[in-house]
């Protein structure tokens, strides 16, 4: 009874801890971009006739206006005007008073400008230390920021913009609801702000708020009337601009979430329904006597059935305060560490509470109702037998069902994975993994009919293998490894099911990990890589922005560096490339074969130094562009009519690194004019000659770049766990999930395991009657644990590594890598689980080896 409590608690937990952790991450990003938009009733960013921005002269006339309370200038928030940079987009570094630069996370360091409480759009900053700034050489600074730098008010700092470097006082510390983790937050006085981070007589983007008595919709209307040739917007398509980088690098991670929840559904309701239809049958004795002195089958079904009840309420509420208690540590531990995203807190929903309560019970009073209603039905005298006598294998018509279900589940589960499109319609990614989920649930199911035959086959084959060399003991443990299928059968699934868990959540969390940090790790080959202080974003991906941009002189500083061959530029530029626009389409300066393992297919790269463009492999698939043909480039959003054709010179395999297209700097100084002002550098990598050890040649790069500030020296891995760093914290989040289903498989296995050879005491203690030795029987029961083991632990590597390619195949779409099974996790799970398997059904048999043999036949 008290392994059955296990099981459900374990089983709701998992549950409740899923749901409760989607809740929280999903309300982290709500508030990244619900706090980007509180107060602000109309966005103003330019359009394609006015690629500059927005002219000051709009913003003091719209100010003027008596429906308008308030109009701030901002370099981030509304989304960056067509063909510019924001100014906050662009970020800036602080040096602290030690000379060090300022750490910041993914989310960047950014400028503001600090208007009166009475001018500001959206909330108002609360100074909790110092004051405003007053003088154009005072700023405030977040407090976080401030607490992790050690920063009080009156400390002198350093500012670096793109423009220049200023150095400035902490007048005034702040709390803000936009202070996510690792941001950093400087705000100037408004004259200030505007003055470094605006250009000629434009600013980037505005934001507005209307009079108390007006109506927001009227002033976005009456600016789009007045100035047709402006983008005004609304709170929703503020958010909706905001989210993109968010949502677009956080989707996939939402779906894994999600089949987190549907796993922790399957591992709940078989752990429940096993273990206590499995304690149920021990008790068939009991329900005989039962039966023998009056009772009848409908009393013995209520009984037990009101007994599971019990059993799944009180263990339900158990899992969930459990779920409750691990997730608020696992989220405080993740907001004291610092981490990349925003602070996550804790959201408790109903359903976290409702759906495993509702599930518990009822799984738990389902997993009752047959072997109570078994025992209810049978006769008394027939009863008093030993409950593993009466198993079979499985009937023929069990097993075509199981034939049927297994082809059917498997059908679905490939076309899921491989089908991407039916008559031109691409179904959803909802719709191709609800495919996933019943293709797996159908191949369990036959998996659970077609149990007890598959293990007499194991039995006869492996188990044959096994014990050939064992003698006597050896043949003992295979026959009864077979004896009673169905019990041999229901140790196997569960064993199967803990495995296939740990495989299927181990490939989505190594494939998850792979598009993350993967990338550098397999593509470059540059030892050391120059990257700015807020760099390391993935090129050419959606929703991509930009850190502050290298000083033009890092590649050449790089080139006289003693040891350094070569070196070269990873750019981007706003582009509108084979009438694909993109902000942040990659440019290079160099021949790249030189850093990266670009894996050419057709063609060859070149030096960059006349106008061509590189495509992906997955890019040249889809156009069907080979080497040799030309395509139209412009700058972003422009005209074809304008266009300059560039010939395609090479076709590389896929890397996020370059994203789908890589153009040469020539060709974009052909289309784009101004291009110094557009363009960001965002990392030179460099190649060595071999002339000093790699340990000197970073010693020579620091000290060449030392002057800079804005530049580290990154080797090859510390590039790669750079890139991508806002989902450093859902990486962790999943890992524990993976650690929270070992835990979970692995009281599974010995749960089950402990559970069938108790049930077995009345067996071992006829061994020990007949002549057996304590040792002797020990070693069967292990021998035959191993047999199980091993064939469960087959079936669960086949099972979850498929469910967890197809996941994974599907997610592609979602911005997740291709399809990494980490074998030597897998293979570490299948030696702890027959480990396990050994040691769990070695407990009891060591119990029941020292119980007097007429005792435990008496049993």
């Amino acid at each position: 009874m008290l392994l059955t409590f296990i099981s459900v608690v374990l089983g709701t937990a998992f549950i409740s801890g899923s749901l409760l952790l989607t809740t929280a991450l999903e309300k982290s990003f709500d508030s990244i971009i619900d706090a980007g938009v509180e107060g602000i009733d109309v966005g103003l960013v330019g359009s394609q006739t006015s690629p500059q921005g927005v002219p000051f002269t709009v913003l003091e006339e719209i100010s003027s206006w008596p429906e308008v309370r308030a109009v701030n200038v901002i370099g981030d928030g509304p989304g960056t005007p067509t063909g510019t940079r924001a100014a906050g987009d662009s970020g800036i570094i602080v040096i602290l008073p030690d000379g060090t630069p300022l750490q910041a996370g993914s989310s960047g360091a950014h400028p503001a400008a600090a208007h009166p409480p009475e001018n500001t759009v959206g909330p108002v900053p609360d100074i909790t230390d110092g004051a405003a700034p007053a003088t154009p050489e005072e700023v405030l600074i977040n407090s976080s920021a401030a607490e992790r730098a050690g920063l009080n008010v009156g400390d002198a700092i350093q500012v670096i913009t793109p423009a220049e470097q200023v150095t400035v006082t902490v007048s005034g510390i702040y709390d803000s609801p936009r202070d996510i983790a690792g941001w950093v937050g400087v705000m100037f006085t408004p004259e200030r702000y505007l003055e470094m981070f605006t250009l000629n007589d434009y600013a980037s983007q505005a934001v507005i708020a209307a009079a108390e008595d007006a109506d927001p919709m009227t002033v976005r209307n009456r600016i789009g009337q007045t100035w047709p040739w402006l983008t005004p917007l609304l709170p929703e398509q503020i958010a909706e601009r905001m989210s993109g980088s968010v949502v677009q690098q956080m989707e996939f991670v939402r779906y894994v979430l999600v089949i987190f929840g549907a796993i922790a559904l399957l591992v709940g309701a078989f752990n429940i329904a096993n273990t206590f239809a499995m304690v149920v049958g021990q008790r068939t004795r009991e329900f005989a006597l039962l039966r023998s002195i009056g009772v009848s089958t409908a009393q013995v079904a209520v009984s037990v059935i009101a007994e599971a009840a019990l059993v799944g309420l009180v263990g339900s509420v158990v899992g969930i305060a459990v779920a409750f208690a691990l997730v608020a540590a696992l989220l405080g531990y993740f907001n004291t560490g610092a981490g990349e995203l925003s602070h996550i807190d804790f959201q408790w929903t109903w359903q976290a509470v409702t759906i495993p309560l509702a599930f518990g019970v009822i799984i738990t009073m389902a997993a009752a109702v047959a072997p109570a209603r078994r025992a209810g039905m049978l006769p008394p005298v027939q009863a008093f037998d030993l409950s593993d006598a009466r198993s079979s294998r499985a009937p023929r018509l069990t097993l075509l069902a199981a034939g049927v279900l297994g082809g059917v589940g498997a059908v679905p589960l490939a076309a899921a994975a491989l089908i991407t499109t039916i008559n031109g319609i691409t179904p959803s990614v909802e719709a191709r993994l609800s495919l996933i989920a019943v293709g797996v649930v159908a191949m369990f199911t036959a998996l659970a009919l077609a149990g007890p035959t598959l293990v007499t086959a194991a039995g006869l084959t492996l188990g044959a293998a096994l014990t050939l060399p064992l003698g006597a003991v050896g043949t003992l443990a295979r026959r009864n490894s077979v004896r009673n299928p169905r019990r041999s059968a229901a140790s196997a699934l569960a064993l199967a099911l803990g495995v296939g868990l740990v495989a299927c959540v181990g490939t989505i969390g190594s494939t998850t990990k792979a598009s993350v940090f993967g990338i550098a790790e397999s593509s470059v080959t540059s030892p050391f890589v120059l990257d700015s202080l807020a760099g390391s974003s993935l090129q050419g991906q959606p929703g991509s922005t930009s850190g502050l941009s290298l000083p033009p002189e890092t590649r050449q500083r790089a080139e006289w560096t003693t040891g350094v061959e070569d070196a070269g530029t990873l750019m981007n530029v706003p582009l509108r490339a084979n009438n694909w626009d993109h902000q942040t389409t990659t440019v290079l300066d160099a021949d790249f074969t030189q850093f990266m393992s670009l894996g050419i297919l057709q063609g060859t790269v070149g030096d960059a130094s006349e106008p061509a463009v590189m495509i992906s492999a997955e890019y040249a698939d889809q156009t069907g562009l080979q080497v040799g043909d030309l395509i139209p480039l412009t700058a972003y959003e422009g005209d074809e009519a304008d266009a300059v054709w560039i010939p395609v010179s090479a076709v590389y395999t896929d890397t996020s690194l370059l994203g789908h297209l890589a153009v040469s700097l020539p060709a974009a100084a052909a289309v784009v004019d101004n291009l110094e002002s557009l363009i960001t550098r965002v990392s030179v990598f460099v190649s060595a000659d071999g002339s000093v050890s790699d340990e000197q040649l970073r010693h020579n790069l620091t000290n060449v770049m030392d002057p800079l500030l804005v530049v580290q020296v990154k080797s090859k891995a510390e590039y790669g766990s750079a890139l991508g760093t806002q989902i450093n914290q859902l990486l962790l989040i999943v890992y524990a999930l993976l650690a929270l289903a070992v835990i979970i498989a692995s009281l599974g296995i010995i749960n089950t395991l402990m559970l069938s050879v108790a049930e077995r005491t009345r067996e071992l203690g006829v061994l020990r009657a007949v002549g057996l030795q304590r040792r002797e029987i020990q070693w069967m029961v292990q021998i035959e644990s191993l047999i199980i083991s091993i064939h469960g632990a087959v079936v669960g590597i086949a099972l979850g590594t498929s469910a967890g390619w197809a996941a994974t195949r599907v997610l592609g779409s979602k911005g997740m890598a291709s399809p990494e099974i980490p074998w030597p996790q897998i293979g570490l799970m299948v030696g702890a689980s027959i480990i396990l398997g050994v040691v769990a059904a070695l407990i009891p048999a060591i119990k029941a080896s020292y119980t007097p043999a007429l005792e435990a036949i008496e049993r």
